[in-house]
C-alpha cells in the first residue's frame, strides 16, 4: 500500500525547508533521523509510491511560488491559522496568510485544506486565541469553501514552561471548566458557520458539535485520492492521537523552525526580542 507522507509535525517544512523538500523529491527519497534513537532511515518519495503528501505549515508563501514541482502528488494542506503576533513573530500577518489560503483553495480545492486553530493559548487574563478571532477567521474560510477545522489546547511541556518563564509570557494551563466553556463557544460558532469542528488529542466528547479528530485522516485522504490509504491508527503518536499511519520526513534536531513561536513543542529559533506586553486580548 502506498504511504502517506507527513511534512511535517516536527518543523515547518513548507515555510523553512521547502528547498530541502524539493531536493528530497528530486532524489526520490528522504534520509531522516529517528527523533528518539537517532538512527537514520530512508523514506521513499517516488510519486508512484506516495499516496498523499500532507503539508503542515503556518506560511505557504514559498510553496505557492514553487507548487509546480508537486504536480505528481496528491496533496493535503494542514494550515495553522491563528492571530497571536507576539507569540508567533516569524510568520506573516494574518491578512497575508488568509490570501495564501484563498490561493490554495483556488488551485487545489477547499476540500484539500484543513484549518488548524492550534494551539489555543491562555494567560491568567483569558485566551490569547480569542473566540472572536476564531469566528472572524472562520467566516473568511467558509466563504472560500473550507469547512474543516481542528483545534487543541496548549500543552505546557517542560520546554514550553522554560520559555514561558524566560520571556515572562504568563501562559497558563486553565482549569477544565474554562476549557469546556471555550470549546462550547467555538462549537456554537462552528455550527452557525457550517464548519466541522474536530478536536486534536482532547477529551471533549461530552460537548455537542465536537468530533474527536485526526489531522492525518486516512479515510478522508482515500476519498480525495480515489485510492485506498492506510487507515490504521499511527502507533508512533501519542495514545490520544487518532491520526492514521504516515511517514514523517521532518527533523527536530536538523531542522530547527524559524517561525520562532514561543509556545512551540519542537525546536524553534528565537530570532528577536519579543514584545509580550500586548499578549492578552490579541485578536
Amino acid at each position: 500500500m502506498k504511504e502517506i507522507i507527513s511534512a511535517s509535525r516536527r518543523t515547518d517544512i513548507p515555510a523553512c525547508y521547502l528547498d530541502q523538500l524539493l531536493y528530497f523529491i528530486h532524489q526520490g527519497y528522504a534520509e531522516i533521523s529517528n527523533p528518539y534513537s537517532g538512527k537514520t532511515f530512508s523514506v521513499d518519495l517516488r510519486p508512484q509510491n506516495v499516496h498523499t503528501m500532507v503539508l503542515w505549515s503556518k506560511n505557504f508563501t514559498h510553496f505557492l511560488r514553487k507548487s509546480e514541482y508537486f504536480h505528481q502528488y496528491h496533496l493535503y494542506f494542514l494550515f495553522t491559522i491563528n492571530d497571536m503576533p507576539d507569540l508567533e513573530p516569524g510568520i506573516p500577518v494574518l491578512s497575508e496568510r488568509l490570501e495564501q489560503v484563498h490561493e490554495l483553495a483556488a488551485r487545489y480545492g477547499p476540500e484539500r485544506i484543513a484549518w488548524r486553530y492550534d494551539p489555543v493559548v491562555f494567560t491568567a487574563d483569558g485566551p490569547v486565541s480569542t473566540v472572536e478571532t476564531f469566528e472572524r477567521i472562520g467566516e473568511y474560510l467558509v466563504k472560500r469553501g473550507i469547512r474543516r477545522v481542528i483545534f487543541s489546547f496548549l500543552d505546557l511541556y517542560e520546554k514550553v514552561k522554560a520559555r514561558n518563564q524566560k520571556f515572562r509570557l504568563r501562559i497558563i494551563d486553565p482549569p477544565a471548566h474554562i476549557k469546556i466553556e471555550y470549546a462550547s463557544q467555538i462549537a456554537d460558532i462552528s455550527k452557525k458557520l457550517g464548519i466541522s469542528l474536530e478536536s486534536c488529542s482532547e477529551m471533549l466528547d461530552s460537548i455537542e458539535g465536537i468530533i474527536p479528530g485526526a489531522c492525518i485522516n486516512g479515510k478522508l485522504l482515500s476519498e480525495l485520492a480515489g485510492e485506498q490509504a492506510n487507515i490504521a491508527r499511527d502507533p508512533g503518536q501519542r495514545s490520544c492521537c487518532n491520526c492514521s499511519i504516515s511517514r514523517d520526513i521532518g527533523s527536530y534536531r536538523g531542522m530547527p523552525c524559524f517561525n520562532g513561536c514561543l509556545y512551540c513543542y519542537a525546536n524553534p529559533v528565537v530570532v528577536r526580542t519579543h514584545n509580550v506586553s500586548t499578549l492578552n486580548g490579541v485578536s
